[in-house]
């Protein structure tokens, strides 16, 4: 790029000093007139040097003219940031300065950023050695694109941008928002993934990593927190105090976070230096007023999860704090603030009847949040099209690192049940690619959802079994020193990976990772074992794409498949690992003899599924013995795709499902209850039907939880919980087993004090079933329960209370009293996160269903105001509960026209279209066979 030289200005400013001089010495009064006259001229001749060659360098630049609607050019970027904020969570508004340093590559009179929302008070440029250049503020587009224009043109490379704003609150979970708990106000931010920009001007965007420097003025009565500890505090002495904090390491925006209100604050122990980290971290939980007795929990189990890894990093963690903020409404789950991580309540606030459910998030959740911290804070991606590689590595390295410290909560099988769960949403042929390309700010929504969470971190597992786990993690280590405080993409993380793979080629690598990052759907293999007369035996596996039925798409696709197939020969297992590319292979195996069976997903640690003949599955099934829990898991899901696609029957099931139910783990003994659920709601055709389904349930169940009683005992496993849980909501709904009911329903009256005191008792009831004991009750005990449940809520400000007993409203059945409870959804009795139990809850019953839909559709912009413009392209799954053609027809109608005006929502509106006609497909593959078999019982 042409910058401009100034050389014409220094001999200018020289000349007129010399020239000065020498009129000291000249006394003639029309002398000095002449040189003056002299110099104006020579002046005026360089000025105009100068414009013409700003002139020809600003007609050359590359800036552009035109808004950019995906990514910001480069060539004008922040260098550092100092964010001032003044903040009253009891105001609508609040107000800040934003003070970026910035670095440019051509000369402008325009700079394009990020700013959403904002009121602009004052503009100004600093070039440097330059004086201010006053600036207009203009946001050109929804998204939050902003033009500065200036009457000068900027040459310098290096300048200070300068906004005085005020802005609005966010009143939909996203930017600086405000919350109401109890009484009192507080203000909490989401920026993730571009909302930033409603509360600071900046270059919004992962690329531009920079370090910031925060001060906040708060009420004297109020606490204020951000990524960085405080380093000093000062009363202004008018009910205000100003908060500076420490500079932070270079960060994006969107990992920038605030907190402000009066807080308890719970100050930890410090977390005690490692062999990693040689120094100390200090650690403390925030909850609103009232609230931080209930951290004890979250903060005494952190230590444990931040050094296992530290440990298989091998990197200190990389900041000077760690604050774990409890957020009543929150969007999220929870959000990785760089030192200040924020959480959905529910996850971190416990007292001692918390679940084993309740457990088990935590650790999850936390263990993503922390990972991230490394993966994510510490190496970020360039731009938004790898997030995937954030949240898929966070989901992976949570359950790898949780496997270590929980061993008895078995994190991995974890891990696998969520990358098996989300091969239904893969089967889809409007199903994404893990690495979607992201051309504009409205595509950044759809990045996020199960198949970057769950299918990425399911391909994660499988490259990390491929290469072996010590060179994976010896890989990983490499790519966070080599990026640190940095960004890379997702073929940088490869090539990392790769060069500490001592055996596995690096194009080897590559061309298997992204043949699953680069394509949609799941590979499905079929696989025959064939032996010949001297007992050499052999596979032959076809690969192409699966296909559930009543799908439209075509299976002509490939992948570069690292698939792994265990078997027995003569009572000595092996196993065979190959990348498959071919549409057909044959493999000979090496060992002599015909196996017993063939398991072609050893470990279940390929993302894949597979179909064998009738005699391979019977030779599978009769050697389950043989087979681990995640092998079995794998089975199960592939038994599952296999009646999906129409190779096995309802009856066929039936058969097979004793010898799966008989499984010691719950990871595999529910996994036919999946399709007899889904007979149980959608195929039935009568109420006759649906007992004879119920009572068959009970019959394939019912014994299994006799076995382990209805009461959790003191010592039991996390298996034995995790089944009984299970077995409970499975028999008490699809079994409608009247004595599961009964007890479910004596323990909701019992902790709601429904008829008695009115309380909640949570020490009266299970913590790992009150939610179905509630959902039970009211189905059961109608609406003066309901009413009862209703009064709960009103006067609760605890939001796992709260979740408890909105999940029983949801199960309403009473249709005048269900139309009451539909407008609470508008209402401000409810948080913006807890709208969606109450909708689901009755557009999932059958009953209910239709007028849910119609208030739905009457009430969308109502909707809308309470989901943020980054959730809302998730509207459209309200089609997932409808499963006929006149509901298809209509959901059409409505959504067609307004799903182009919902950011990211067009692939949900044709996914939901497309499961709709898949769930059309399936009840009528089965109902034949499910009415033929129910009318023998």
């Amino acid at each position: 790029m042409k910058k401009i030289a100034l050389t014409s200005t220094l001999l200018l400013l020289a000349l007129v000093a010399c020239e000065q001089n020498d009129n000291k010495k000249e006394n003639d009064e029309g002398s000095n007139t002449k040189v003056i006259q002299s110099l104006a001229q020579q002046q005026s001749e360089n000025q105009h040097v100068i414009d013409q060659e700003t002139e020809q360098a600003l007609a050359e630049s590359d800036y552009p003219e035109k808004a950019p609607t995906g990514r910001l050019p480069e060539s004008i970027a922040p260098t550092e940031y100092d964010v001032q904020l003044k903040v009253d969570p009891d105001k609508p508004t609040f107000s800040g300065t934003v003070t970026i340093k910035l670095k440019l590559n051509m000369p402008t009179k325009h700079i394009w950023l990020h700013g959403k929302d904002i009121k602009p008070i004052n503009v100004t440029v600093t070039p440097f050695e330059q004086p201010p250049i006053q600036g207009q503020y203009e946001q050109v587009d929804d998204t939050g694109v902003v033009k500065l224009s200036f009457d000068r043109v900027i040459t310098t490379a290096s300048a200070v941008l300068r906004i005085e704003y005020e802005a609005p609150f966010n009143e939909a979970l996203e930017g600086l928002y405000r919350v109401k708990d109890g009484e009192l106000n507080y203000a909490f931010t989401q920026f993730e993934a571009t909302a930033a920009r409603l509360a600071f001007p900046s270059f919004d965007e992962p690329a531009f990593k920079v370090p910031f420097s925060y001060t906040m003025t708060v009420r004297n009565d109020h606490k204020a927190f951000t990524s960085t500890p405080a380093i000093s505090e000062t009363d202004l002495g008018n009910g205000w105090k100003k908060i500076v904090f420490a500079k932070s390491k270079p960060l994006p925006t969107y990992l920038v976070a605030f907190a402000v209100g009066d807080f308890d604050v719970v100050e930890w122990q410090d977390i005690p230096e490692t062999e990693v980290r040689k120094r100390t971290i200090p650690l403390r939980g925030i909850a609103t007023k009232g609230k931080g007795h209930r951290l004890t929990y979250a903060l005494k189990n952190t230590k444990d999860i931040l050094n296992s890894l530290e440990e298989y990093f091998q990197i200190p963690y990389p900041y000077k704090k760690l604050d774990i903020v409890a957020v009543p409404d929150f969007n999220a789950g929870a959000m990785e603030n760089a030192g200040l991580i924020t959480y959905r309540e529910q996850l971190l606030l416990f007292d001692n009847t918390i679940s084993l459910s309740q457990k088990r998030a935590y650790m999850n959740v936390h263990a993503h949040e922390l990972a991230h911290q490394w993966f994510g804070n510490l190496v970020t991606p360039v731009w938004w099209d790898d997030i995937w590689l954030n949240e898929a590595f966070a989901t992976w390295m949570a359950h790898v690192s949780n496997n270590n410290i929980y061993p008895e909560q078995k994190f991995r099988q974890a891990l696998l049940e969520r990358s098996l769960g989300v091969m239904s949403s893969d089967s889809l042929i409007s199903a994404r690619q893990i690495r979607q390309p992201i051309k504009s700010n409205h595509d950044i929504q759809s990045a996020f959802d199960g198949i970057t969470y769950s299918k990425g971190g399911g391909v994660l597992s499988m490259l990390e079994a491929f290469l072996g786990a010590e060179n994976f993690r010896a890989g990983i280590q490499h790519y966070m020193r080599k990026f640190e405080f940095g960004n890379a993409t997702a073929q940088d993380f490869i090539t990392a990976i790769g060069e500490k793979s001592p055996k596995v080629p690096l194009n080897t690598i590559k061309d298997a990772f992204n043949s699953f990052l680069e394509q949609p759907g799941i590979p499905h293999l079929n696989v025959e074992l064939s032996c010949n007369d001297d007992k050499q035996a052999s596979l032959t596996i076809a690969q192409s794409r699966y296909l559930p039925l009543g799908s439209k798409g075509t299976t002509e696709q490939t992948w570069k498949v690292p698939a792994c197939f265990k078997y027995t020969i003569d009572d000595s297992q092996h196993q065979l690992c190959e990348v498959l590319e071919d549409k057909q292979e044959i493999i000979d195996l090496p060992e002599k003899g015909c196996p017993e069976y063939i398991m072609p997903n050893a470990n279940g640690a390929g993302y894949y599924r597979f179909s064998m003949s009738h005699d391979g599955w019977q030779s599978l099934l009769n050697n389950k013995n043989e087979l681990n829990t995640r092998e079995l898991m794998s089975m199960n899901n592939s038994l599952q795709g296999a009646i999906n696609a129409g190779k096995l029957t309802f009856s066929d099931l039936v058969e097979i499902a004793p010898k799966i139910i008989a499984s010691e783990s719950a990871a595999t003994v529910m996994g036919p209850s999946k399709l007899f659920s889904f007979v149980y709601h959608e195929v039935t055709q009568s109420d006759g039907e649906k007992e004879k389904l119920a009572k068959l349930n009970r019959d394939l169940y019912g014994q299994r939880l006799t076995e382990l009683g209805l009461e959790n005992s003191k010592g039991d496993a996390v298996n034995t919980i995790k089944l009984r849980n299970d077995l409970i909501n499975f028999l008490a709904n699809e079994g409608e087993d009247k004595a599961v009911r009964q007890y479910l329903t004596d323990m909701a009256v019992a902790y709601t004090g429904y008829q008695k005191d009115g309380n909640i008792h949570p020490e009266l009831a299970d913590s790992n079933v009150i939610g179905t004991a509630l959902q039970v009750a009211t189905e059961d005990l109608g609406t003066p329960f309901a009413k009862h449940l209703r009064m709960l809520l009103e006067s609760s400000n605890d939001g796992t209370v709260r979740g408890r007993l909105l999940g029983g409203l949801g199960a309403v059945k009473d249709p005048k009293y269900a139309e009451e409870l539909r407008e609470l959804i508008l209402s401000e009795s409810l948080r913006d996160n807890e709208i969606y139990s109450i909708m689901m809850g009755q557009l999932k019953d059958e009953d209910l269903q239709p007028a849910m839909w119609q208030w739905f559709k009457n009430n969308i912009e109502g909707v809308k105001s309470r989901i943020p413009p980054f959730g809302q392209n998730r509207l459209p799954v309200v089609g997932q509960y409808f499963c006929s053609q006149p509901m298809k027809r209509d959901f059409k109608k409505f959504f067609k026209p307004i799903v182009d005006n919902l950011a990211g929502a067009p692939r949900t509106y044709k996914q939901s279209i497309e499961s709709i006609e898949l769930c059309i497909a399936q009840v009528n593959f089965h109902k034949e066979n499910v009415h033929k078999f129910l009318s023998q019982q």
